[in-house]
């Protein structure tokens, strides 16, 4: 058998998140900035790509922009960084007693923060060498106000589905056991994702800050405004509509109080 059952998997994922956990924060720091800027690279590549085609087909720019994006989070899973809607899962990890919520909540600072200093940095390389072409520019900045103009609602809940998504490829990586079967997990729920729009905190600090740096009219108030939306929404989907219901169905222990049946 070439994956995990589910049983297994969730027996990996409270190792995986323990360890996280466990980390020190020069580790979290590190680890976060790389992971930071692996998405950065994604989203980068997949405006790019897909801009210019965004002017004649957009569904086919979308399939595109999907296609190239996902490159990221491989980067992510392969070399074991810190990412922070990933981590969003670690509250297993917690209602099983094995780390602290203080662990849980130095795990989310400062992954987060470091996720965001690795997007600027790919952000202002991006600007500074000017990779965006007039098509892509137009396009970010597109992107960029939509994302800050968006109901408040609206982003919460592209941001539920959004880390549903991140999560599931995770997890479904976690359950390969061999380099093609992770890559191949990983591709196709993130390029979903992409296709259709959803909200994730980290990509959209590469988005908002590189239009920003671009000159593009949008104010760190309404960056400020999606980015906590859209985080807030990731931990939801993330935590509670896929880490949580796995470990209370496929787990084999008492969770929340209530024995779980076979």
């Amino acid at each position: 058998m070439n994956m995990k059952s589910p049983s297994e998997l969730l027996d990996y994922l409270l190792t995986v998140c323990t360890e996280k956990g466990n980390k020190c924060i020069y580790k979290l720091a590190v680890l976060g900035f790389l992971a930071g800027a692996f998405i950065a690279l994604g989203a980068v590549g997949s405006i790019i790509a897909s801009s210019t085609l965004a002017k004649t087909n957009v569904g086919l720019a979308k399939l595109v922009a999907g296609a190239v994006f996902p490159v990221g989070l491989i980067m992510v899973v392969l070399l074991g960084v810190e990412l922070f809607t990933s981590n969003c899962m670690l509250v297993v990890a917690v209602i099983n007693k094995n780390i602290s919520i203080k662990q849980l909540l130095k795990n989310w600072l400062i992954v987060y923060i470091f996720n965001f200093i690795g997007g600027l940095f790919i952000a202002y390389i991006t600007i500074e060498t000017h990779n965006f072409n007039e098509d892509s520019l137009m396009y970010l900045e597109k992107l960029a106000l939509y994302k800050v103009g968006a109901p408040a609602y609206s982003i919460f809940l592209k941001g539920i589905l959004c880390n549903v998504l991140v999560c599931g490829a995770v997890l479904l990586t976690y359950c390969a056991k061999d380099v093609i079967g992770k890559i191949f997990a990983a591709w196709f729920p993130i390029m979903l994702f992409i296709i259709l729009g959803y909200d994730h905190c980290v990509a959209n600090m590469l988005y908002l800050s590189a239009a920003k740096m671009a000159g593009i009219n949008i104010s760190f108030t309404g960056i400020a405004y999606n980015l906590l939306f859209a985080t807030i929404g990731n931990i939801v989907g993330g935590a509670f509509f896929m880490a949580l219901p796995l470990y209370l169905t496929h787990y084999n222990k008492k969770a929340c109080g209530l024995t779980v049946c076979e």
